[in-house]
């Protein structure tokens, strides 16, 4: 960890913070330095394109397709603003490995090291990814107009489900998120009322969920301890969007951690409560608490585990909860420093039909796979005839983002009979592992629960364009060579794993 005060002449707080990390998609703030430096010599513009080539694409993390031209703008937006890996393999072969790394020794910033080939590792220490943030918040990084351009572009960024995922609404932060299956990072600069902050936070070797909590609570504890809140919590809720019907009521288990330094009671003066409310995608208010809720008396850094009920709203949509703390009479502690914690849901109609998708666990890329589909109605269906169709999503693991979609019509049920459906499903066009979520739908509406199911896509198993895909025919006439009595051998089929280098981090 690093924490700092641009203005300071030392850190605030350190922690191992000279050892060398995977830097995973960190490394992609050497590039955005390297590429701004060449915009400020005028040797690049941010008209100028690049074009993305098929040793550019992974099997996750790239959102184009090879042959993809792009501007130099646009491909520095996808690459820090949902970490593109495409772009940034574009710019690191275009550019060059050792031009970034000379740079980054220009800049004062040695032990940021972008890896040469595929047996070199992309490595950074939370002091070197702290220092650079430093100069980027002194606009020092490159110059005062590149680091004010850096600062918009990483402000953008939509990666937001840690440093910023505890932080009262409207926090700005400038910063860039990391992951690579044992290393999950984000680092940045967070601007309290109190002045900027500079925090890195890198993991390695733990649970990802975890480390994405951790991120979160450490993003609150710097923001809190510069405002020094009379009391302060960190939050448990869902990582993932949840579901719900529209108008029910919902009980939602989480749990809540004194982060402070005082002691809460379970009464009187020094007691905390806990408020919550609802917007809508737009940030309107919704719906709040009736009444702050009580906490028990709870010692520092002690967790205890609370059930939070609310009603989910009317209309049909998307929607953030966000909770936060307040003093024993009912006033919220955010405005003072305090961390509040968020999280997502969907509101949708109440479901007519319960069903389970049987999915192949390995598909292949643009190709048809058979979908069995057993369904049961529900009251709610009625008499009325329903037609229903097939709806997925393509999740990537590691950024919980939706990749690619698709849907195919099932058919026609009536009443409360239950039956079974055949469909087709169309692989999407990726490579790697993801997650399914699948449910029916009528007219574009959710009607039942969401499935989630994991599945391997690989290559496709037929190339036609590919000779050796197929076998050969032979020339009129020519009789095939057999032994007698044996069965022609199996012929090899191609592999469909191309070979190329370690796909680099997600985000």
């Amino acid at each position: 960890m690093y924490i700092a005060d641009p203005l300071a002449p030392q850190p605030l707080y350190t922690h191992d913070d000279n050892v060398a990390f995977i830097s995973a998609s960190l490394y992609k703030l050497g590039i955005l330095a390297h590429v701004e430096s060449l915009v400020d010599a005028g040797t690049l513009r941010y008209t100028d394109t690049i074009e993305i080539q098929p040793e550019d694409i992974t099997d996750d993390g790239s959102y184009e397709l090879a042959g993809t031209v792009m501007t130099v703008d646009e491909a520095l937006e996808a690459m820090i603003t949902v970490s593109d890996n495409g772009t940034a393999l574009a710019f690191w072969r275009s550019l060059g490995p050792d031009n970034i790394n000379a740079t980054m020794q220009t800049l004062g910033l040695g032990d940021f090291h972008i890896a040469n080939d595929d047996s070199d590792d992309n490595t950074a220490t939370a002091r070197v990814i702290g220092r650079y943030f430093t100069l980027l918040a002194q606009r020092k990084l490159v110059s005062a107009a590149a680091s004010d351009r850096m600062l918009a572009r990483l402000e953008r960024q939509q990666v937001n489900d840690r440093l910023p995922s505890e932080l009262p609404d409207g926090t700005v932060v400038a910063h860039k998120t990391g992951n690579l299956g044992f290393a999950t990072h984000d680092a940045g600069i967070i601007y309290t009322p109190s002045g900027p902050r500079v925090v890195v936070g890198m993991t390695a070797n733990g649970d990802e969920e975890e480390a994405i909590h951790f991120l979160g609570g450490l993003g609150a504890l710097v923001y809190a301890a510069v405002l020094e809140p009379p009391a302060n919590a960190r939050y448990r809720l869902p990582v993932t969007a949840l579901a719900y019907d529209a108008g029910s009521t919902q009980t939602l288990p989480m749990q809540v951690t004194n982060s402070g330094t005082k002691a809460w009671t379970a009464s009187g003066a020094g007691s905390v409560k806990l408020s919550w409310d609802i917007r809508d995608a737009t940030k309107k208010l919704v719906s709040s608490a009736p009444a702050p809720i009580p906490l028990p008396a709870l010692a520092p850094a002690a967790t205890s585990a609370v059930n939070l009920a609310f009603s989910a709203p009317a209309a049909v949509g998307d929607y953030t909860l966000t909770v936060g703390l307040t003093d024993a009479n009912g006033n919220a502690l955010a405005a003072a420093g305090a961390a509040t914690g968020s999280f997502t849901f969907h509101v949708h109609v109440a479901f007519l039909v319960m069903s389970i998708a049987r999915v192949p666990q390995l598909l292949h890329r643009s190709e048809a796979t058979l979908v069995v589909v057993q369904y049961s109605n529900l009251p709610a269906a009625g008499s009325d005839p329903h037609a229903y169709a097939l709806f997925w999503r393509a999740i990537d693991p590691a950024t919980s983002k939706s990749v690619a979609s698709g849907s195919s019509p099932l058919g026609a049920s009536t009443g409360t009979g239950s039956g079974t459906f055949y469909s087709v499903l169309i692989a999407p066009a990726l490579r790697g592992t993801y997650k399914l979520a699948i449910e029916l739908r009528e007219a574009g509406k959710s009607v039942s629960d969401t499935q989630t199911v994991t599945v391997e896509i690989a290559g496709p198993r037929s190339y036609p364009d590919d000779r050796d895909s197929a076998a050969q025919p032979a020339p009129r006439g020519t009789p095939v060579p057999r032994p007698s009595g044996a069965s022609p051998a199996p012929r090899p089929s191609p592999s469909g794993t191309p070979r190329g280098r370690t796909p680099p981090p997600t985000p």
